[in-house]
């Protein structure tokens, strides 16, 4: 992403360009290329480049000697961040570190609007930590409090999630299982309440350092699994409701995990207001229960918490020490910060699909998108510019009627995803304490309760533990899908719509035309609204 004096310009994830899902081990210059592009800049005028991670406290720490460092963590060269054809012979511009756990804690803080927080970051590891309570004041930033990556609450549920018959990157599908099963198995994680520094309960390889540490560390987890937790063998088949139970266990251990150590981030803060970040920050479910607990007045979990934040809170460190007084990063109140698709790309694509499409007026194209969902269909909905972090968030959606459940199995057919897996509310801003309990939240990362006698209504958007992940929508932040609501609110008397991601099975979120144009065409979508232009397939 690109900043200016500490203010976000554009963020492109890699992975968008290249259509490889997460860009694992991908070098970002198409994304850094973007950047420049949108901004009409080239690498000259960039006063630094800031990476998120201190390669070589890391190396350390993994026990890299110089020629593993090299093969291992490449990732900070600047020949592999900058092409030299995009420099053009001119010398690149300074690249800067920030650990990474610091720029975890700025990218949640900085945009959060609060003067003073507490920060709680927990992922796998940054350098050598694996969670870090912040305390957050004006401009300042410190981590007074850490957790080797020995007690690492990311490897735990991603060990969770590998028994359960996941990959380590499907940990929102043992979320999601969680909310069908009761808790009670035993589990090897344990809240820190006595502020030992612990977490865990295995201790046999918790000081073998490095790689060699962290892979002992994950058969711990899977050996105490498999001889203590039913059904007391990693699933190898697709009878994943047996591990519902497991799954519930595992995520209250999280849950107890993670309001603990709010507690005494809030304390040592002295602070009630809250941040989060890193990937456990993604875990909406324990968002929802920390909203709802009482232990913080205001909550704010950045969007894009995973590490493909990490390069935002990296930028804004370096931004603050660069400019001083002139540092005004803002508020974040919207996700909206990716490339825009113009009309004549847009055109020029759907000319050359072939497909039939009208060119209609906002408020007609918001009417006839609403019509379609209002009688049960569904619409691939590409406007405007693209969501960062994984949530579509009306930007590039898929949008049905919360009203049928039939649609929710509908959606996850299109998806390829499992019958079994929620799918989640956008709801107009002024309608959000009819139907939900809970803190509202503009990036459907904050779970809340359906409210009982709303749940027959909505029943496509309630999980089967009554609660859903809801997305406030505002005029100010998203006014063509605020208007999209307000008519489906009007034919339907329900202001919400089933909102899932514009993507099919094991692919990034679509961010050009062409890519929305291939997944509405190989699917049961019923319309396309791209830009100002719709197509509907014949209807009967």
């Amino acid at each position: 992403m690109l900043l200016h004096e500490g203010r976000l310009v554009v963020w492109v994830e890699q992975e968008r360009l290249s259509r490889t899902k997460h860009a694992i081990d991908e070098p970002p210059a198409e994304a850094l290329r973007a950047c420049l592009e949108f901004a009409g800049i080239g690498p000259a005028d960039l006063d630094c480049i800031a990476l998120g991670s201190d390669h070589d406290s890391l190396a350390r720490w993994l026990c890299l000697d110089a020629e593993q460092r090299r093969k291992v963590l490449p990732f900070d060269r600047p020949a592999r961040i900058l092409p030299a054809d995009l420099l053009d012979g001119a010398p690149p511009p300074p690249t800067v570190t920030v650990r990474h756990h610091l720029a975890h804690a700025a990218s949640a803080f900085y945009p959060s609007g609060f003067d003073r927080a507490a920060g709680l970051v927990m992922d796998a590891m940054g350098e050598d930590a694996s969670t870090s309570l912040a305390v957050c004041q004006g401009n300042d930033l410190s981590l007074p409090v850490s957790y080797g990556v020995e007690e690492s609450l990311g490897f735990f549920y991603e060990a969770a999630a590998l028994y359960a018959g996941f990959s380590r990157l499907q940990t929102g599908k043992l979320m999601g299982l969680a909310s069908y099963g009761t808790p009670g198995e035993p589990m090897p994680l344990e809240a820190d309440r006595n502020q030992s520094g612990r977490l865990w309960t295995l201790r046999h390889n918790a000081r073998t350092p490095g790689r060699a540490g962290i892979d002992a560390r994950e058969d711990d987890l899977l050996a105490f699994f498999g001889e203590q937790v039913f059904p007391h063998c990693r699933r190898e088949t697709e009878e994943v409701m047996a591990y519902q139970d497991f799954a519930a266990s595992a995520q209250a251990a999280l849950e107890d995990a993670i309001l603990t150590l709010a507690e005494r981030a809030v304390t040592v803060a002295g602070s009630r207001d809250l941040t989060l970040s890193g990937g456990v920050a993604l875990n909406c479910s324990a968002n929802g229960v920390l909203s709802r607990s009482g232990l913080c007045d205001r909550l704010f979990v950045q969007p894009a918490s995973t590490d493909s934040g990490v390069a935002y809170g990296a930028a804004l460190v370096k931004a603050r020490e660069l400019y001083g007084t002139s540092f005004h990063p803002g508020e974040m109140r919207h996700a909206y910060w990716g490339l825009e698709s113009t009309r004549t790309e847009i055109r020029a694509a759907l000319d050359a699909s072939g497909l039939p499409y009208r060119e209609l007026a906002a408020p007609a194209l918001c009417e006839a998108a609403a019509e379609v969902i209002a009688r049960d269909g569904i619409v691939a909905w590409h406007q405007g510019r693209a969501e960062i972090g994984p949530r579509a968030l009306g930007a590039r959606s898929l949008l049905g009627n919360p009203a049928r459940r039939a649609t929710l199995a509908r959606i996850n057919r299109i998806k390829q995803r499992e019958v079994w897996r929620p799918l989640a509310p956008s709801v107009l801003d002024t309608q959000f304490d009819a139907y939900f309990d809970g803190t509202p939240n503009p990036f459907m990362i904050v779970s809340a309760l359906v409210r009982p006698q709303m749940r027959r209504r909505i029943p496509a958007v309630t999980h089967v533990d009554g609660t859903a992940r809801p997305q406030v929508v505002t005029r100010s932040a998203n006014p063509r899908f605020h208007d999209l609501l307000t008519h489906l609110h009007r034919k339907t008397g329900t202001p919400i719509a089933i909102n899932t991601s514009l993507n099919g099975p094991e692919e990034p979120i679509c961010l050009r035309p062409a890519e929305t144009i291939r997944l509405f065409q190989s699917t049961e979508i019923d319309a396309l609204a791209l830009g100002d232009f719709l197509v509907e397939k014949p209807h009967g």
